[in-house]
């Protein structure tokens, strides 16, 4: 019989591939660039909005996948935590992209990802201090390997592709391998660090236990 921290591994990895892979890779081209085109640094209003939009979209998906997750931890509603990510990431990818440019809107959208998680998480996981570390760590060198495959890649191959195909070469290229990085290094910490609900009970004294079932 699987355990419960196993199957929540499973499920940990499953949803940040599709999560990255399809709303970031997929949706987030074709929302941004789908209905207002191509564009130059500096974007027109409805492509504005429409980047936003599709910021906004790949975030709320992410969270819900997360606290869907997270659910097999302890009692967590579907949109708890949301509001940092709808808020803070697009403004952090505007405020990379509007400075220093591509590619520093991606890192600064990763890194706002991973300091999220590593505060809100915080309390599930048996070492606080060194997770948040590590799940900083994670979200960075996710953004630099989804940075340096994607535009690595379009450099070399997409830059010639015409309307939406380049951009979605692009993001694929960008997302997918980030995904991998998040899926499988924070797998790989939440396995040595995650506190599951049969860890409290292991840790409960015999008398606990006793009393615990005659209530039962």
């Amino acid at each position: 019989m699987k355990s419960g921290k196993n199957i929540f591994l499973k499920k940990w990895v499953a949803g940040n591939l599709v999560v990255y892979t399809g709303a970031l890779g997929l949706f987030h081209p074709l929302i941004a660039h789908g209905f207002t085109g191509d564009h130059d640094r500096l974007l027109t209003t409805p492509q504005f909005i429409m980047h936003t939009l599709s910021l906004v979209v790949f975030v709320f998906l992410l969270v819900i996948t997360r606290n869907k997750t997270f659910q097999l931890v302890e009692e967590r509603k579907t949109l708890a935590g949301i509001w940092p990510f709808l808020i803070i990431t697009p403004g952090v990818f505007w405020l990379g992209y509007y400075t220093l440019f591509i590619p520093f809107d991606i890192l600064f959208m990763f890194l706002s990802i991973g300091l999220i998680n590593a505060i809100q998480l915080k309390p599930l996981v048996k070492f606080p201090t060194k997770w948040v570390r590590q799940c900083i760590l994670v979200y960075l060198l996710a953004a630099i390997t989804g940075i340096v495959i994607g535009l690595g890649a379009h450099l070399l191959w997409y830059k010639d592709l015409q309307g939406i195909a380049k951009d979605l070469a692009t993001w694929l290229s960008i997302s997918s391998p980030a995904g991998l990085v998040v899926a499988y290094w924070v797998r790989s910490i939440f396995k040595k660090q995650l506190i599951m609900p049969e860890d409290y009970e292991a840790e409960m004294i015999p008398e606990q236990k006793v009393q615990l079932s005659k209530v039962a």
